[in-house]
């Protein structure tokens, strides 16, 4: 903002700037972007902070050494599952480009999502899952957390519009709304909307993103709770809960702000987003 403020092509006249258009219009727009990539250049450094403050604090599992290769599925149980996903995989149409061949298991995969991992580009996906729920729920239980899977790669524009437009909207008109109150009202007004509007409102946006990240999640839970049953997915979390696996309750130990600005939800906040309904 302070950038835009000082920048012009022509002599000033009157205190003020000369008019964006059609002149200074491209460098004001190349200061605009410069002024968004700063931002997820702030982004990226808070987000490495409270990671090392997690990892330091135990919340968060931090590896010097390279992850294990995950194990190849083999037995009944893999494949009924691995059954249940091609079948899944024609119905939702996800993942595209090539049909799951394959199962993999891993200690690092999350158990609120399924990866699918591919060793080359026209490689066939294999379908990748958290190896602490292997052999510990039941062939309808992984039917129904295959299915939440699958739906969770289907796109829905609404939820996703309503996303970006929270967060990047006001992020994208902040520069340009600094622009004309520069050619407006001249370079002290540009100063003082840049210290005291401009930058408290673009720091805000930054703790924010956060929060919005874990609401999305959360709301993508009730979306597709109304799908395949509200309680049929509550009981399903619970059973997970109850196994006590280490990397799910160690997602436990966040608390205070650490855990109202974490942006993925543990199992505890998902129990609670679909019971509170």
């Amino acid at each position: 903002m302070i950038t835009l403020a000082y920048f012009g092509v022509q002599p000033l006249q009157n205190g003020k700037p000369p008019p964006c258009f059609p002149a200074t219009c491209p460098s004001l727009a190349y200061f605009a972007f410069l002024g968004i990539a700063g931002f997820f250049v702030l982004l990226w450094g808070g987000l490495e902070t409270m990671a090392g403050l997690l990892i330091q604090q135990g919340a968060l599992e931090y590896h010097t050494e390279p992850l294990p290769l995950p194990e190849p599925g083999s037995g009944s149980e893999d494949e009924n599952i691995l059954a249940m996903a091609r079948e899944l995989q024609h119905r939702v149409k996800r993942p595209k480009f090539g049909e799951i061949t394959s199962l993999a298991w891993s200690e690092y995969q999350s158990w609120y999502w399924a990866g699918f991992k591919r060793k080359g580009i026209r490689k066939p996906p294999t379908l990748l899952l958290f190896a602490g729920l292997r052999e510990r729920i039941g062939a309808e239980e992984w039917k129904l957390l295959l299915t939440y899977y699958f739906l969770l790669l289907k796109p829905r524009s609404r939820l996703l519009i309503e996303t970006f437009a929270a967060i990047f909207g006001p992020l994208i008109l902040l520069p340009f709304a600094g622009a004309l109150i520069s050619s407006a009202l001249g370079l002290q007004a540009s100063r003082i909307y840049a210290q005291f509007i401009g930058a408290p409102i673009a720091v805000a946006l930054l703790i924010l993103i956060f929060p919005i990240a874990k609401w999305l999640m959360l709301r993508q839970d009730r979306l597709t709770a109304e799908l395949v049953g509200q309680n049929a997915l509550l009981d399903l979390f619970k059973r997970i809960d109850s196994l006590q696996l280490p990397r799910i309750e160690n997602a436990k130990r966040r608390q205070g702000w650490t855990l109202r600005l974490w942006p993925m939800p543990n199992i505890t906040e998902r129990i609670r987003n679909l019971t509170d309904r």
